[in-house]
């Protein structure tokens, strides 16, 4: 633990963490809690929100006693809802050309190594119809920014995805646009808009990205998209480079600020032909902590399972879901693009969840007595 050894710091955290004269944490059940964290994890489940310093202490002090913990409180909420059905939402990746250069995405524009390609309408059409038929009716349409995809090819795609059946829900992450845009594709019939802030710290912000962008300016997209009457979605992601316990820790005071239906949390993972190609991947159990958090902290909201933690953990689906996601992403891209889309280390690929595994998934949740919606359920304002 960062600064855990400067003079004073060691004693103080062995005196409140019981870490002295035998008061070790023993491993076991939840009642095998620490008393602190336990305190505050109460708290967050009646009161709904903390201190951005006790954030701090339960992401910091986090083991697998508060995991379960969390988890149980999170079960609570799930079955306290009318509907606490899973649903499912098909991701078709349109494209993965990129205008930006952001440090951490296999996209950015300046990678020589990453393999492009984008999708025609047609080609997006087909994806849906393959979606409905395995009972999946939201669709969210992402992708790098591709000046190549104009205002109006897009608007004319949710058009054509929207004539598909009554029952269609278009979501949309392409990324910072301007106002006017935003409102010709809500017109066209779109209903969400996922834009991820990445994190609500400026200094760190500049550590991710390139001087060229500005998190003031996506901050303001976010509210402009909050205007215009989308359900809007943003997010950002555990373990990259620089990133500290205190930054995670304030998300939750920008969040309340903003509000968002849906929110995103990846797990970074380095990707080849980035500045952060030789960092280490982030942790997947520090996620599901992340996931339990926001869904005490914020009830409502819709919280996706990210694809990038089901390529670290074989049970990622069925653990985040556990953590407290009430959404699964499955990826209706074409197999042989998954691989393009981004340019992950080693041998994690694109699309552990795509349609030809769907069933699987199902079964696995069902097995542990989740509900999965309907065709027919539509996703909208809690």
């Amino acid at each position: 633990i960062p600064g855990l050894m400067r003079p004073g710091i060691l004693l103080r955290f062995c005196r409140k963490y019981g870490i002295m004269k035998g008061k070790n944490i023993r491993r076991g059940g939840v009642g095998t809690v620490n008393e602190g964290l336990q305190e505050y994890a109460h708290r967050l489940r009646v009161m709904g929100q903390l201190s951005s310093a006790e954030y701090a202490e339960l992401i910091r002090f986090r083991d697998g006693e508060l995991l379960q913990l969390l988890c149980s409180y999170t079960e609570q909420i799930r079955k306290s809802r009318p509907d606490s059905s899973i649903m499912w939402v098909g991701t078709i990746d349109l494209t993965s050309y990129c205008k930006n250069n952001c440090y951490y995405c296999g996209m950015r524009r300046d990678n020589r190594f990453a393999e492009r390609y984008r999708m025609s309408t047609e080609e997006v059409v087909a994806c849906c119809l393959e979606g409905l038929e395995h009972g999946i009716s939201c669709f969210l349409l992402q992708g790098g920014e591709d000046l190549w995809y104009t205002p109006d090819v897009v608007a004319d795609m949710i058009r054509r995805i929207c004539s598909l059946s009554e029952d269609v829900t278009v979501l949309l992450s392409l990324g910072e646009k301007s106002r006017a845009v935003y409102q010709k594709w809500r017109d066209a019939g779109a209903t969400g808009y996922i834009l991820c802030h990445q994190t609500a710290n400026d200094s760190f912000y500049r550590k991710l990205h390139p001087a060229q962008m500005s998190l003031l300016r996506r901050k303001q997209c976010l509210w402009e998209l909050k205007e215009l009457g989308y359900l809007v979605g943003s997010g950002f992601m555990i373990g990259t480079p620089y990133q500290r316990v205190a930054e995670l820790a304030d998300e939750f005071a920008f969040l309340r600020q903003l509000a968002p239906d849906i929110m995103m949390v990846d797990t970074f993972l380095a990707a080849n032909g980035t500045p952060f190609e030789q960092e280490r991947n982030g942790m997947p159990d520090l996620t599901y902590l992340i996931l339990s958090l926001l869904r005490l902290s914020f009830p409502d909201i819709y919280l996706p399972v990210s694809q990038t933690v089901e390529l670290t953990d074989r049970e990622g689906v069925l653990r985040g879901v556990q953590a407290g996601a009430d959404m699964v992403l499955a990826d209706l891209t074409p197999e042989p693009l998954r691989r393009k889309y981004h340019c992950f280390k080693g041998r994690l690929m694109r699309g552990q969840t795509g349609a030809e595994k769907l069933e699987k998934y199902r079964r696995s949740l069902q097995e542990a007595h989740y509900e999965i919606a309907d065709i027919h359920r539509r996703i909208g304002r809690r």
